[in-house]
């Protein structure tokens, strides 16, 4: 029989369990929400010179307040867009490991270039944005046109290399959608085809097929919600006192 505090105890653990399969049901908005806030970064320092630009270009660029405040909101926005792309990658993890029935060496390795790919791609952030950074808290600070070209080229490296290293995010998941049917076998296919395109992100262009890869992907974890634990069945049917 039943006490009071036994059954506000099952209300509030029934709660809790609600709580947990309404996170695990709405948590691939994150990946949404990434590749949004690194496109609008990508978006507001767009006009920033590059390397093979003239040093008069570089020069009267840093020098203007707005393009400074742009690129360090920049900056902000792409950061709390790789935060999230943290999570969604946590996020991919467990969807992975379930469906390699608890083995998780390809959701591990998911997770794990994940982050690999996310500290990267932050660190070419910083390069890129750094000579913003400083000539708009040093106002004594003079931007030597070859600095900003190491600078920018350096980031570039990162930014490739975030690029490719994110391939192995790619295959891994693919893998698992072509072995357990987790998501759709054309998905994986065409998984494999982006990360070896990803192989070539020197060229740039390699960046858009991951972001919409990560899209695509956050989109289908949407409409394939994560199957409840028993005890979530349980809970919900009151066979759990």
């Amino acid at each position: 029989m039943n006490t009071p505090s036994t059954a506000a105890t099952a209300a509030a653990s029934g709660q809790e369990v609600q709580r947990r399969f309404d996170w695990e049901r709405w948590s691939p908005l994150t990946g949404l929400l990434a590749v949004a806030g690194m496109v609008i970064a990508f978006a507001l320092v767009g006009s920033a010179p590059g390397s093979n630009d003239s040093d008069a270009k570089i020069t009267s660029y840093f020098t203007s307040d707005s393009h400074q405040t742009k690129s360090i909101v920049g900056f902000f926005v792409f950061l709390a867009g790789i935060l999230l792309l943290l999570v969604f990658f946590s996020v991919l993890r467990t969807r992975l490991v379930a469906a390699e029935d608890g083995a998780g060496r390809l959701g591990a390795l998911a997770f794990g270039s994940g982050v690999a790919s996310a500290v990267l791609w932050l660190g070419a952030v910083i390069f890129f944005t750094g000579p913003a950074l400083t000539a708009d808290d040093a106002k004594s600070f003079h931007l030597d046109p070859n600095t900003f070209r190491l600078m920018s080229d350096t980031g570039y490296e990162f930014w490739v290399s975030a690029v490719i290293t994110g391939a192995l995010v790619v295959w891994a998941t693919s893998t698992v959608a072509l072995r357990t049917g987790l998501l759709p076998r054309w998905l994986g296919w065409l998984g494999i085809l982006v990360g070896i395109i990803q192989l070539f992100a020197i060229f740039f262009f390699p960046v858009f097929l991951y972001w919409g890869w990560i899209l695509v992907v956050a989109i289908l974890l949407l409409l394939r919600p994560a199957a409840p634990r028993r005890g979530v069945d349980a809970m919900r049917q009151g066979e759990i006192p």
